[in-house]
């Protein structure tokens, strides 16, 4: 009898070990395929006009040829490794702004370019708080403001090294429109319409 429930214990924790693993890697997957470009360009039709945008926007392919994609700027820890404690508010985050993204959506509140159009303004506040109350924390997953020496360019150290010690870091305060080139984008449709 002894020997059974020692079976049986060691039995539940290896089913409950493959079980962790299984939901981590499940978290994981989704976590990742939640956050690619294709994912937030095209599930909701709101996004399109903003799609628009990254696509003429500097950061859709830089001249080094990187990308950064929408996750990489929109959500904490996203562009950098992170701890369990940081995985943990990324998926924290994630699961609000999805619902609050979904509930939206289903409201249409910016479902059509004028009602986008009108609620741009506000829309682009809440980036910039979001900046602000993380120092910028996103742009920061790739931009190191210790490593922007450049020896074509020695302004760019010279003029980012004050604010080493700026706190909090708003990089979308200089670098406005970093993200999305909304007038490329109009330019562009406009273009094809003919």
């Amino acid at each position: 009898m002894k020997n059974m429930k020692l079976w049986v214990t060691l039995a539940l924790l290896v089913i409950g070990a493959v079980a962790g693993v299984v939901a981590v890697a499940a978290t994981n997957s989704m976590v990742h395929w939640s956050s690619s470009n294709e994912f937030c360009s095209t599930a909701c039709h709101s996004m399109q006009w903003v799609a628009a945008a990254y696509q003429h926007g500097p950061h859709a392919k830089t001249r080094s040829g990187v990308t950064a994609g929408c996750s990489d700027c929109h959500i904490p820890y996203e562009s950098q490794p992170a701890n369990a404690f940081q995985y943990v508010a990324l998926l924290t985050y994630k699961a609000k702004a999805g619902l609050r993204d979904a509930y939206h959506e289903a409201r249409g509140t910016i479902g059509t370019e004028q009602k986008w159009q009108a609620e741009r303004e506000r829309l682009s506040a809440q980036v910039k708080e979001f900046m602000t109350s993380n120092s910028s924390l996103t742009c920061r997953g790739c931009h190191d403001l210790g490593r922007m020496a450049n020896a074509d360019k020695p302004a760019v150290a010279e003029m980012h090294a004050p604010l080493l010690q700026q706190s909090p870091l708003v990089c979308i305060e200089c670098h406005t429109g970093v993200g999305h080139d909304y007038e490329k984008a109009k330019t562009a449709a406009a273009t094809a319409v003919r």
